[in-house]
């Protein structure tokens, strides 16, 4: 048990003393203790059970004693062998360079950037909920709104027990938190049977500040979230039950802020108070770890709140009654309002960071932190004031040697520190082992040409703070990314621990900001978490610590408009950071967390960092499972298309899902596959089907279409091309992504590309480029344009035009696509044929007639004929590559015949160019092509010729 215990730990098995206790004395949480577990069960060939209750085995005793028990009952089966890492997954290489497969992050990635939107929700309904007999503590305001919040809920038949200073019923001042800790435990004897707690004295700090853009007290944040988490913590048995209620009223600070005129427009919310964020966020925790209790933050926008306080008091009551669990909702002029979140593609059009800036960061010497600040540094030339906690450069040089070992750092450790704890070893090396990781970062950020300077500055103490700022003559943005998290449940989870990760994110952000109040800074960026939007069970402390912050920079921004403030809302990491653990990424995993690998979520920075507009961005998985209250919507309301269904009336059947959407921009996702997509069986080789150039020109069309707010006409397509094909191989379906980006009025920058994945669904390589291109839309169709038909030069040839021109070795077309009805004329050099779409068949299935933007049949039959050309001139196989320039004049029609002109203008190594005209029988112009280049694949063979059978 100690040699598996030390490999999982890094202890030698000398410090594993029998008696130790795993987690107090050794500091190994339950998850390490579930690996642990693990690993025993496969060296002793046993099955872990069901009911395993780990605090029963918390020593190495008590370990060894249940393995020789469960041993001698054991049946004799044998447990696959295991090593101490999860199966199948796989440590990711942090120094992976961040730069493969692109500058920016890969569309297809299950990992997606969110915006936090306020949208209106239904109106409450009243639930079947009641307060009648149920006792529920009030902390009182100075305001008028607890005396209301009590009047409804005696008039529901409930109890009352007042808290706080004046005139309560038990008497509390939340101010001290370590008095309220003691406190707790006297009101408990006192009041044992409690079924709510309603927390307002928060409100007496909204309603006094004296200055609007004052910085919260260490009192406001005392009485605002630590005393309230540790009445929490001390309730939870009485709290957690079914029909209990938690709730707060909030003003401008928790939904409204998300209201599209965001950041201090005028019509948007009124001033944000953050610490209300901070409370909000604390109770998306209790929320989660309290499954049958009510838990619910209303959020309200009145000019003036205090004459309506009769109003928001039933409004609040009625909402914890309702039969609602989202935890928070707002009001605002008469309409309710829930969050939301949707994919969204940065805008990346204006840079926020500037070359050669100078940029303080708090914590960035190691892990997520520094991963960012290297790409920033390497990309913009950033100068860095870095503070960090740690005294890197006053470590004793002989723990820094890289030839050092970790075994041999320990006994190093052991025998310097004589007679210390095992755990306080464990401390040490594991502070070692990051110091010397910071010092390496550090000079190579240094050798990446710019100027580091490193202070040891903890960020929770102003005085340090300010004399570390006040060194420095420029600073032109702040970043600060320094924090903790130490998960714990809330009935284990410690005051201390509990005050030191809120202050490190919240002390340290308002000691920067009040130490910096006066520089002419343009940017200031923070990092939160994804548990800030949906909280998460351990984490109390880190989503409250993370809201308040968020808001914090929302304050700033309606204060500062002209300054870049952004909050980045990281999911977990893997390959960096808590998820390096196995352990800990497999219950995160079953928790339906996904993970953001590195190089992905660096590249989500700095395309951010090109991004003005937001200024909170969620970086998550779509997870469903984690979102208890549907933020990111119902799984179940995707749009799936039924192919049974006629889709004549889908207005862009070539578009999907909405992957990502800026103010110019929309990113689709458009699975292709052979059950729905029967078109492509009429275009393949050698059995493999082909998405044609005209349909992937037809699908760029209908993105920039779905963005142009033009229902006007496509004009023109330009600097079209096909950098690489799209097949469907082995029959699979093939997801494309569509994005297009509006360039200029009525221009629109369209691509398309794709994501390897194996059959597994693991992305394998970089994202690939297939089609691009430039389209214009107009208010009304080109002008008319009309050509004299050129004389034909008749051409012999035995047999069907159709046998002739159509063959799986020729133009490898079948019946949708067989649109060359006759060959007119050629003279060799110019060809003229007749057009002619008479398919009856599906195009999708269930749909025979589509709505279409450019025209792909009768665009592929144009392209046809540059094929055909080729097989009356050089026998030379040939496919579609690039347009100059594509016009639509009018539209064509079905069944209706046509003349295509193709004329030969180059021949080239590579490709043939030629210019392309669609026209009718009067010489009409329907369609023409201006320098359209197709790439030389391959000779025919001698047998499926056709040279030698035509006469001209």
């Amino acid at each position: 048990v100690r040699e598996i215990i030390s490999t999982q730990t890094g202890y030698t098995t000398d410090m594993l003393e029998d008696d130790l206790d795993l987690e107090a004395d050794l500091g190994i949480d339950t998850v390490k203790q579930v690996e642990i577990f693990g690993a025993l069960a496969s060296k002793f060939s046993f099955a872990v059970p069901d009911d395993l209750r780990l605090r029963d085995l918390n020593t190495i005793a008590r370990l060894s004693e249940y393995i020789i028990k469960i041993s001698s009952n054991a049946s004799g089966a044998k447990v696959e062998e295991t090593s101490s890492a999860i199966p199948g997954i796989k440590k990711t290489d942090t120094k992976k360079d961040v730069k493969a497969g692109g500058e920016f992050p890969d569309p297809s990635s299950p990992i997606k950037r969110l915006i936090v939107r306020a949208e209106q929700t239904e109106a409450l309904k009243l639930g079947k909920r009641n307060l009648k007999g149920k006792e529920i503590i009030v902390s009182l305001d100075n305001h008028g709104f607890a005396e209301k919040v009590i009047k409804k809920i005696k008039e529901k038949k409930g109890k009352v027990i007042t808290i706080g200073a004046k005139n309560a019923d038990f008497k509390f001042d939340l101010t001290d938190v370590k008095a309220c800790e003691k406190r707790i435990e006297e009101f408990k004897e006192k009041h044992p049977d409690i079924d709510g707690f309603i927390h307002l004295a928060p409100l007496d700090y909204y309603f006094s500040r004296t200055v609007p853009d004052e910085m919260e007290s260490d009192k406001e944040i005392n009485t605002t979230i630590k005393s309230f988490f540790v009445m929490i913590k001390s309730l939870f048995g009485k709290l957690d039950k079914k029909d209990s209620i938690i709730g707060a009223i909030t003003f401008d600070s928790v939904v409204l802020p998300y209201l599209p005129a965001l950041n201090g427009a005028p019509n948007g919310c009124g001033d944000i108070h953050p610490a209300f964020g901070g409370l909000a966020g604390l109770l998306k925790t209790v929320n989660k770890e309290m499954a049958d209790t009510m838990v619910k933050v209303v959020d309200f926008s009145y000019k003036q709140p205090k004459k309506s306080i009769n109003k928001i008091s039933e409004v609040f009551i009625d909402e914890l009654l309702s039969d609602d669990t989202r935890c928070e909702i707002g009001y605002k002029n008469k309409k309710r309002y829930c969050l939301s979140m949707k994919p969204s593609l940065a805008d990346k059009t204006q840079n926020i960071v500037e070359k050669n800036d100078t940029m303080l960061v708090t914590g960035g010497a190691g892990g997520i932190t520094y991963e960012i600040i290297k790409q920033v540094v390497e990309k913009y030339k950033t100068n860095l004031i870095i503070l960090d906690i740690n005294d890197i450069y006053s470590t004793d040089a002989k723990y820094l040697d890289e030839k050092t070992s970790q075994p041999e750092l320990m006994e190093m450790l052991k025998t310097d520190m004589k007679g210390a704890k095992p755990l306080e070893i464990k401390k040490a090396l594991d502070q070692l082992l990051r110091v010397r990781q910071s010092v390496e970062n550090i000079e190579h950020l240094k050798s990446l040409g710019v100027t580091v300077d490193y202070n040891c500055v903890d960020v929770t103490d102003y005085k340090a703070v300010k004399n570390a700022v006040d060194k420095y003559d420029k600073i032109d943005g702040i970043f600060h990314a320094a924090g903790m998290e130490m998960s714990q449940f809330i009935p284990k989870k410690e005051l201390w621990s509990f005050e030191l990760v809120v202050d490190v994110k919240v002390k340290g952000m308002r000691n920067l900001l009040k130490a910096t109040e006066e520089r002419n800074y343009k940017y200031f960026f923070t990092f939160s978490s994804v548990t800030a939007r949906f909280g998460n069970e351990g984490q109390i402390d880190y989503t409250s610590a993370n809201d308040l912050i968020g808001k914090t920079l929302f304050r700033q921004k309606q204060l500062s408009p002209e300054k870049t403030y952004k909050v980045y809302a990281w999911t977990a990491w893997s390959g960096v950071g808590m998820a390096t653990n196995p352990t800990v990424k497999k219950v995160l995993e079953e928790r339906g967390i996904k993970f953001l690998p590195m190089e992905q979520g660096v590249k989500f920075f700095m395309a951010d960092l090109l991004d003005k507009k937001e200024a909170e961005m969620v970086f998550s998985g779509l997870d469903y499972s984690f979102d208890i209250d549907g933020l990111l919507g119902d799984p179940n309301d995707d749009p799936i298309v039924d192919p049974i269904v006629d889709l004549a009336d889908v207005k862009f059947p070539f578009l999907d899902d909405i992957v990502e959407q800026t103010e110019k921009g929309i990113t689709y996702s458009r699975v292709l596959d052979l059950d729905r997509d029967v078109f492509l069986h009429d275009h393949t080789m050698d059995d493999v089907p082909l998405f044609l150039g005209s349909t992937g020109i037809e699908t760029m069309a209908q993105g920039a279409k779905s963005i142009s707010g033009n229902d006007g006409y496509f004009v023109e397509l330009t600097d079209f091309s096909i950098p690489y094909g799209i097949k469907l191989l082995k029959g699979r379906p093939k997801e494309l992504l569509i994005t297009s980006n509006q360039e200029a009025d009525d221009i629109y920058t369209c691509n398309i590309s794709s994501q390897f994945k194996n059959p597994k669904g693991i992305v394998m390589g970089d994202p690939i480029l297939h089609y691009q291109g430039k389209y214009r839309f107009a208010d009304k169709p080109l002008k008319a344009k009309k050509i004299k038909i050129p004389e034909f030069t008749p051409v012999k040839y035995d047999g069907e035009v159709e046998t002739l021109v159509y063959n799986p070795k020729r133009l490898f077309m079948f019946d949708l696509f067989r649109t060359i009805t006759e060959i007119n004329s050629f003279d060799g050099e110019k060809l003229i044929t007749t057009i002619k779409d008479t398919s009856k068949k599906d195009f999708f299935k269930g749909s025979k007639n589509p709505n279409f933007v450019a025209a792909p049949v009768f665009v592929d039959a144009m392209f046809q004929t540059g094929g055909l050309l080729e097989f009356f001139t050089t026998n030379m196989t040939v496919l579609p590559y690039r347009i100059e320039s594509l016009k639509f004049y009018k539209d064509v029609l079905k069944n209706k015949e046509y003349y295509c002109i193709t004329e030969k203008i180059n021949s080239g190594e590579e490709t043939n160019t030629y210019n392309l005209k669609l026209v009718g029988k009067k010489g009409n112009l329907y369609i023409e092509v201006s320098s359209f280049e197709m790439i030389k694949i391959n000779q025919l063979a001698k047998e499926d010729r056709i040279l030698e059978l035509i006469e001209y």
